[in-house]
C-alpha cells in the first residue's frame, strides 16, 4: 500500500499540471515539448514540496523511514503545486498566455457580474415562485422537504446502523444541507446551456450567469436549513462557541468550489450528451464517500485521512460540523490548498466558458 501510495504522489500531481498546462493551450503543443513538459512538472513540483519539507524540518529521511502519513502530506501539496503551478508556466513558457489575456478575462467578467446580476435575481425569484406556483403548502416545501430526508436518514443511520456521533440529527441534517446543494447545482451545470436553449440562441448572456441564477436559488433554500439546523441546535442544546463564525468562510469556499466544478461541467455537457447520467453515477458515488451520514474516522488509516482531505467536499462538510457542533477550528493549511484549487479551477472554468461560448450556438 505505501509502495502504490508512493507512486502515486510522485507521477499523479506532474500528470495533472501536464494536462492542465496542455488544457490551457488547447492541444497547440508539438509530441516533443509535451514529454519536456511532463518533465519539467516532474522536476518542480517535487522540488517545491521536498523544498517545503527541508525548510519544516524533515531531512535525511530514507526510503525505510517513509510513513504513510508523509506520503499523503507529499501528495497533497503535490496537487496544490499541480494545479496553480501551470498558470506560471503558460505566461513563462506559452507566447499565446499574457497576464495582460488574464486581467482581460477578470475585468471581464466583473464588467459581466455587475450588468446582469438583476438578471441573476430575477431569474432565480421566478424559479423560486414556479415551484411552490401549484401546491398547497407552498413555500413550507423547501423546510418540510429536507426535514423530512433528515428524518428518514437520522432513523435509518442512527436506529438501524446505530450512529452514535454526538448531535446525530443535526449533524445529519448539516451533511444533507450542504451536499444538496453541491448536488443540484453541479448536476443543473451539466444540462444548463442546453435546457436553456430559447435564451442562448436568441440574447447574448454569459454562460456562467445560468449556472450563477441556480446556484442563488438553491442558496437561499440552503440558507433557509442553515436556519433550521440553528435552531435544532437551540432544541439539542449544542454549546456555541466562537468557531461558529468559521461558518462565513468554509461557506463562501463551498460555493466557490461548486461554482467551479458546475462551471467545468458545463462546458463539456454541451458536447457529451451521457455526461447527465455519468455525473449523476459519480455524484451517488461521492455522497456515499464524503460522510453525510457518519464521521470519516470510522475509515480505517490511512482512508480516512484520504477521504477526509483530499476530497473537497467531505473536507469542507466535516470543517462545517466541527466548527458549528463541537468547537473544532477548522484544518486551515487544507482550507488553504483548497481555497487555491477552487479559484484556480474557477478560472479555468470562466476562460472555457468565454472562449467557447459562441461555438455553443452553433452545437445546440
Amino acid at each position: 500500500m505505501l509502495i502504490l501510495l508512493g507512486i502515486v504522489a510522485a507521477l499523479l500531481p506532474p500528470f495533472i499540471a501536464w494536462g492542465e498546462h496542455l488544457y490551457l493551450r488547447h492541444g497547440e503543443v508539438s509530441g516533443k515539448r509535451k514529454i519536456l513538459y511532463f518533465l519539467l512538472y516532474f522536476v518542480l513540483i517535487h522540488a517545491a514540496v521536498f523544498g517545503v519539507a527541508y525548510y519544516r524540518g524533515v531531512r535525511g529521511l530514507t526510503w525505510q523511514l517513509v510513513t504513510m502519513d508523509y506520503e499523503l502530506k507529499h501528495l497533497g501539496a503535490g496537487l496544490v503545486c499541480a494545479v496553480l503551478l501551470p498558470f506560471l508556466g503558460c505566461l513563462v513558457l506559452e507566447p499565446g498566455v499574457t497576464l495582460g489575456g488574464f486581467r482581460k478575462y477578470g475585468r471581464r467578467t466583473l464588467t459581466d457580474i455587475r450588468k446582469y446580476s438583476q438578471y441573476v435575481i430575477r431569474s432565480a425569484k421566478a424559479h423560486l415562485r414556479s415551484e411552490v406556483a401549484n401546491s398547497y403548502l407552498d413555500w413550507l416545501w423547501w423546510v418540510l422537504e429536507p426535514l423530512a430526508m433528515m428524518l428518514i436518514y437520522t432513523f435509518i443511520f442512527g436506529f438501524v446502523f446505530g450512529s452514535t456521533e454526538p448531535y446525530f440529527p443535526v449533524f445529519v441534517f448539516i451533511g444533507l444541507t450542504m451536499y444538496t446543494f453541491f448536488s443540484r447545482n453541479v448536476s443543473y451545470g451539466v444540462t444548463a446551456i442546453l435546457v436553456n436553449k430559447a435564451i442562448v440562441t436568441k440574447v447574448y448572456l454569459p454562460k456562467y450567469m445560468l449556472l450563477v441564477s441556480h446556484m442563488v436559488l438553491n442558496a437561499f433554500k440552503m440558507m433557509i436549513c442553515f436556519g433550521i439546523a440553528f435552531v435544532m441546535m437551540l432544541f439539542f442544546r449544542v454549546p456555541l462557541t466562537l468557531h461558529i463564525l468559521c461558518f462565513i468562510p468554509i461557506i463562501f469556499e463551498f460555493f466557490l468550489l461548486t461554482f467551479a466544478v458546475g462551471l467545468i461541467f458545463m462546458h463539456f455537457g454541451v458536447y457529451v450528451s451521457d455526461l447527465s447520467y455519468i455525473v449523476g453515477i459519480a455524484l451517488n458515488m461521492l455522497m456515499y464517500l464524503s460522510g453525510i451520514f457518519y464521521s470519516m474516522t470510522r475509515f480505517p488509516e490511512p482512508f480516512n485521512v484520504i477521504l477526509g482531505k483530499l476530497n473537497p467536499v467531505a473536507f469542507l462538510i466535516n470543517s462545517m460540523r466541527d466548527a458549528v457542533l463541537y468547537g473544532i477550528m477548522p484544518d486551515w493549511l487544507t482550507y488553504a490548498g483548497w481555497l487555491c484549487a477552487s479559484l484556480v479551477l474557477t478560472c479555468i472554468g470562466l476562460y472555457t466558458i468565454y472562449h467557447n461560448e459562441n461555438a455553443y450556438v452553433k452545437v445546440i
